[in-house]
């Protein structure tokens, strides 16, 4: 399936039958000398146990998408290379980009930096992360330069620093380059389209390292509503603050997850078949908690994500004037609902 498109080059969702031609184009190629072999003696090339130890299955079967992903590149009829993404780090806003060609016949020609900048702005309209890291030597001379053409730059502190403060790997080469790509963050206003139905969304889930959900709440322009508190995850695992905060707003009725997901696929479902349907969230991890309840890369069919990215104190301010439950899913949607729809007064677009 693809997933993005450029003037050059297009991404499309590798599958598992795909994992033995990037191995092969990773270590067999005549590009692999730029990666492996003598002048880069730190590292030896994977085996295909290696990397496929690395580049587990839900990298290509889709079903952990915040956890990493493979995708092809294609340019013109030709299948050009691999691009992958690494675990979405929601916490530090930010996620790995790795990337190799199938070999010499694809290089100059602005494939691998197109491939690079139409998958980090397909990552971030599609998961909420905004900033993009890329990892290579810098020896790797076409590396630097493709990466560089993307619109990435060296970050201006040392990189073990940086790798400290992000809690990131340790990295695989002794002379590693850390080269970041950083988005604009999305508007805070909502231009709202005629005949569209809009859903705002919140969720509260356990912590924002490793989080488990704990309930999900939405509020659409059609007048409708849907709740609903989870079973299954683990108290001892949240933080002091959902401790003392969002677990006594809980109304306590919580479902299987499989019984919540779904209900609220079924309401979703209702809503685009009426009308095409956005759901609104102000937070990334609201689209990671679309993904962990439904269980899908897809958001099912009808159905687009936006964030819009409001102040916190905003929303403060607006439960407490609201009369609502600040960090209940439920009144948290109803104040984004009424921040972008009741208080704007003017629309402007993104």
């Amino acid at each position: 399936m693809t997933v993005a498109t450029g003037s050059r080059v297009s991404i499309r969702r590798a599958q598992l039958q795909d994992r033995p031609r990037a191995h092969e184009w990773l270590v067999r190629s005549d590009l692999t000398p730029q990666v492996y072999g003598p002048l880069f003696p730190e590292r030896a090339a994977p085996t295909p146990d290696q990397f496929a130890a690395h580049y587990v299955n839900s990298y290509f079967d889709g079903t952990r998408p915040y956890a990493g992903r493979m995708f092809v590149i294609e340019a013109g009829d030709a299948d050009a290379g691999c691009i992958a993404h690494g675990p979405i780090d929601l916490l530090n806003d930010v996620v790995e980009l790795d990337i190799w060609l199938a070999g010499s016949q694809h290089g100059g020609r602005g494939i691998a930096s197109q491939a690079l900048a139409v998958l980090a702005e397909w990552l971030q309209a599609t998961y909420g992360v905004n900033r993009f890291l890329a990892r290579p030597s810098r020896r790797n001379v076409r590396a630097l330069r493709a990466l560089r053409r993307a619109g990435f730059r060296e970050a201006d502190a040392p990189a073990p620093e940086v790798v400290a403060k992000l809690g990131l790997r340790a990295g695989d080469w002794a002379d590693e380059v850390l080269l970041f790509r950083v988005l604009p963050v999305p508007s805070s206003r909502l231009w709202r389209e005629e005949g569209r139905t809009y859903v705002f969304f919140d969720s509260e889930f356990t912590r924002f390292l490793e989080p488990e959900l704990i309930s999900i709440g939405a509020v659409a322009t059609d007048a409708t509503a849907f709740y609903a508190e989870l079973r299954g995850w683990s108290p001892e695992r949240t933080s002091d603050f959902v401790r003392q905060v969002v677990l006594p707003l809980l109304d306590g009725d919580a479902v299987p997850p499989e019984m919540a997901a779904e209900a609220f696929a079924a309401w979703l479902d209702e809503r685009a078949g009426r009308a095409p349907t956005t759901l609104i969230s102000d937070s990334a991890f609201d689209r990671w908690a679309i993904a962990e309840l439904l269980g899908s890369e897809d958001l099912p069919a009808g159905i687009d994500w936006k964030r819009v990215a409001i102040v916190y104190e905003e929303l403060d301010q607006a439960t407490q004037a609201l009369g609502l439950r600040r960090h209940h899913a439920l009144d948290d949607a109803r104040a984004l609902r009424y921040l972008l729809l009741d208080a704007q007064t003017s629309p402007a677009t993104d």
